[in-house]
């Protein structure tokens, strides 16, 4: 009987160690998502007052960036869950390491939400367009908190810094939001 608790524990254990992540592998997980938002860049950009209705159809830029955006969450929420267990990181390289990674994704993904705050002007006219950004963007916005969340609580020496990414893209992403959750009937 003891020897199956002590073996049930010890299976426990094992499976969170291997659920850990090394930052190396954190910071490849980041650049996923980077590389998806960055993906995301010329789609938004073909954004104009004629192709954006076509989202009533399922055609136009629209529904290619928000399959976008639900991508990002899949792949990021993928990474937060196998962020579980992970051990804070306190090397000075590996933090280094997976700080530029997150401090990229926030440059990268802060460009993509910028081209959609301009665009969001010309669909002023165009309400329909709107409540389907939002929605995918208030999940965008859920996976990202996760994963900033838990970065500044795991990559010791880089809290404060990760803080104002973390802050930084909340401000843009909370803007988006705004501009799309705005455009209504």
């Amino acid at each position: 009987m003891l020897f199956s608790k002590i073996f049930a524990a010890g299976a426990v254990m094992a499976a969170s160690a291997m659920a850990a992540l090394t930052p190396q592998q954190i910071a490849d997980g980041i650049k996923q998502v980077t590389k998806l938002s960055q993906d995301l860049q010329g789609p938004a950009q073909s954004i104009t007052f004629v192709n954006a209705p076509l989202i009533l159809v399922g055609e136009g830029p629209f529904p290619e960036i928000i399959r976008g955006f639900t991508q990002i969450v899949s792949t990021a929420t993928t990474i937060t869950s196998e962020m579980d267990g992970t051990p804070k990181i306190t090397d000075q390289a590996d933090g280094q390491l997976v700080f530029d990674s997150f401090r990229e994704f926030v440059r990268v993904h802060q460009a993509l939400l910028n081209i959609l705050i301009g665009k969001a002007g010309l669909l002023e006219n165009l309400p329909f367009v709107g409540p389907p950004v939002a929605a995918v963007l208030r999940s965008v916005e859920a996976v990202v908190d996760s994963i900033a969340f838990f970065l500044i609580d795991t990559v010791q020496g880089f809290t404060a810094d990760l803080q104002d990414e973390a802050n930084s893209l909340g401000a843009t992403l909370d803007l988006t939001i705004q501009k799309y959750q705005g455009l209504q009937i």
